[in-house]
């Protein structure tokens, strides 16, 4: 039986699939190594996936996730699910890798992830390549959940939204500043205190200001990661995660604006990830 999971920042899928069916999808919390530490991940695993499964009947895992484009992060992973997995054969990747996969299968295009955070890469049908790097909620993940919540944070403490946004906002959270800061730099996982706001723009997005802000972060995005590639206006671009799904329709017109050729839009992507393990 395998085990295949894609993994963000905020959440992970478990995909357990026996020949070419998935039997089921098992969801966790996220785990970034860069977020989350090995002993909150054995913690996580412990917890939330372990005892859905029979794990000695489990004898291959192929785990694709955020912060795992060095080898020193991937080990971290695969170490923890060693521990309980003892005798399957894991591979962890990226998970832009992941997404290509999902996304193309052994064809061509340009991959794009827009979750809590971030990614793109060029996939020539096998390898993940040309890849943009991120950068995090910090100085990156243009376009990304992380990124909206920060663009309208930053313009609620400086007063720039438009009266109703703002007593809508107030009405919703009752935010002091203090609160926001501890959140942004005390309190851990300040990327998914960024990317909640997602959910108050999900709300809003008829408003004119709200649709434009989510708007020009798409065309960020595009500027920063999908028009660095050669040649990308030939290609197929392609897109994963709750932010591209839940606001596609304002992503197809960034993207239509740019002369971009959008192939799919999946929030997950656990089915291609299952079908590309079975068929390739």
């Amino acid at each position: 039986m395998r085990l295949i999971a894609d993994s963000g920042s905020t959440k992970t899928f478990w995909a357990v699939a026996g020949g070419e069916k998935t039997k089921k999808v098992i969801q966790t919390q996220g785990l970034n190594p860069y977020f989350t530490s090995p002993e909150l991940m054995h913690e996580i695993l412990h917890n939330e996936l372990v005892h859905n499964l029979v794990c000695d009947t489990v004898n291959q895992i192929f785990f694709y996730g955020a912060g795992c484009s060095t080898d020193k992060n991937r080990k971290v992973i695969a170490g923890q699910l060693q521990r309980f997995f003892r005798t399957a054969q894991i591979e962890v990747h990226h998970d832009i890798l992941g997404a290509a996969r999902a996304l193309f299968g052994n064809g061509q295009g340009i991959a794009c992830i827009l979750g809590t955070g971030c990614n793109s890469c060029f996939y020539d049908g096998e390898h993940a390549i040309s890849i943009v790097p991120s950068l995090g909620y910090l100085y990156g993940d243009e376009g990304a959940g992380s990124y909206l919540g920060k663009q309208l944070l930053e313009k609620y403490l400086k007063n720039k939204l438009p009266d109703q946004i703002r007593e809508a906002f107030d009405r919703r959270y009752h935010f002091t500043l203090e609160d926001i800061l501890n959140s942004l730099y005390n309190k851990p996982f300040p990327n998914r205190f960024l990317a909640s706001f997602s959910l108050f723009l999900k709300e809003h997005t008829g408003d004119p200001f709200i649709h434009d802000l989510i708007y020009f972060s798409f065309i960020t995005f595009i500027e920063a990661h999908i028009a660095r590639y050669d040649n990308y206006f030939n290609y197929p671009t392609g897109f994963i995660g709750s932010i591209a799904f839940h606001y596609q329709d304002i992503l197809r017109e960034a993207a239509a604006a740019s002369a971009i050729t959008v192939s799919k839009i999946l929030e997950t992507p656990v089915e291609g990830l299952v079908e590309y393990h079975t068929r390739w």
